[in-house]
């Protein structure tokens, strides 16, 4: 198995990442066109509308946990450490990344923390098995 086809989870989880900060500009778009804000400056700390301001840490958590699936991901492939094993692990953690941004946009708190655990649980597995291989 070539070593790079594990760039493309993580290529995977950027995408998911920019979307993010797509919807975070949609979001803000929003608030200034309803009038909802005076302007276009959204200073941290200052009262801004629900959505956007969900939009906006949602943002945030993406440079949390996915920087330690990066890291690991850029690890493994630097040990040739890459198997179909690593491979589906960080398909599931974007999966569950995916899973955590569709929940955190939608309020929805139980499917949230469920999508938040699993890719925990996933980015563990890839750092234990890193551990393994450098053994």
């Amino acid at each position: 198995m070539l070593k790079t086809v594990i760039l493309w989870p993580a290529i995977a989880q950027f995408a998911l990442i920019a979307l993010c900060y797509l919807w975070l500009g949609i979001t803000r778009r929003n608030a200034v066109t309803s009038g909802a804000v005076a302007s276009t400056d959204f200073p941290p700390g200052v009262a801004e509308p629900d959505a956007s301001a969900t939009a906006r840490r949602h943002l945030a958590n993406q440079f949390e946990l996915p920087l330690l699936f990066f890291v690991v991901l850029g690890f493994l492939f630097g040990v040739d450490g890459v198997s179909i094993l690593e491979l589906v692990v960080a398909w599931l953690f974007v999966a569950s990344r995916l899973v955590h941004t569709i929940a955190s946009l939608r309020g929805l708190l139980a499917l949230r923390h469920a999508g938040f655990f699993i890719g925990f649980v996933l980015v563990c597995l890839l750092w234990l098995d890193l551990a393994v291989r450098i053994l």
